[in-house]
């Protein structure tokens, strides 16, 4: 049952949600929902575009989508995510301003509970307390906003593909250009039209997040620095912080443990 059927089928419901799974590089089309829709990936990394704007949303971000906004996204890689459905005519008032957020550990057993367990055995009243708790957890929540990763352009895809299966490919920008048949000052050219950055930062961006799946694992980070192509473990953490404003054991501490 599609999220729409879903919906239709519990129209008298507050809240409804089902969990998806996608294969890398797989496209939902642009489409819509007449309910509130909070996209909550638990691995893998989407994304998504909302009307006009692109967004990334990693396994520790959430997404919400006001009700009748169109939308479309893109799984980065292997990708399961909780998609939780909020009925409009609630009690509970969502707002209708999409947000991008860090998911804390609260908010994630928040949803995960939603989607587990259900609310049929509570009362409505229960259900709205609940929901309430989840629409001020979503208005404190962190914005959180992360460099976009998939190109449009065949030739950027292309080394996408390869650095994300493995990312501590060594190909300079002149190497991936003979690789993918274009030009270095293409390659320039293009991160910076897609982008608005260079081609080393578009790279080390795609390292980076991927890495956000790696802390999750219990490798050290030095093993994971040397897995993403970086020479030490004190260079990771460097470009981490630089792009996440803090170290990747701050990272596991605030994020992934609770």
């Amino acid at each position: 049952m599609n999220a729409n059927e879903l919906i239709q089928h519990f129209y008298d419901h507050q809240v409804v949600s089902k969990i998806i799974d996608l294969p890398a590089n797989e496209v939902e089309e642009w489409h819509a929902h007449p309910w509130h829709q909070v996209l909550f990936p638990i691995s893998g990394l989407l994304q998504s575009n909302i009307e006009s704007k692109s967004i990334i949303v990693p396994h520790n971000g959430m997404l919400f989508i006001p009700a009748n906004t169109l939308h479309k996204s893109v799984s980065v890689t292997k990708t399961q995510f909780l998609a939780v459905y909020l009925n409009p005519q609630s009690p509970v008032n969502y707002g209708d301003n999409p947000k991008s957020c860090l998911v804390t550990p609260f908010l994630k057993e928040l949803i995960v509970f939603l989607v587990e367990h259900g609310l049929d055995n509570h009362t409505e009243q229960m259900t709205t307390s609940l929901l309430c708790v989840l629409r001020d957890q979503i208005a404190i929540a962190e914005h959180y906003e992360i460099p976009l990763l998939l190109p449009s352009d065949r030739r950027l895809m292309a080394i996408f593909v390869e650095l994300n299966q493995q990312p501590d490919l060594p190909l300079t920008l002149a190497e991936w250009a003979i690789k993918v048949g274009a030009s270095s000052r293409t390659l320039s050219r293009l991160c910076a039209k897609e982008f608005n950055q260079s081609f080393a930062i578009w790279r080390q961006n795609i390292r980076l997040v991927l890495s956000l799946q790696l802390l999750e694992k219990s490798m050290t980070i030095q093993n994971i620095a040397l897995d993403l192509g970086y020479q030490s473990d004190s260079a990771y953490i460097h470009a981490f912080k630089g792009l996440f404003a803090q170290t990747p054991s701050q990272y596991r501490k605030r994020c992934l443990l609770g």
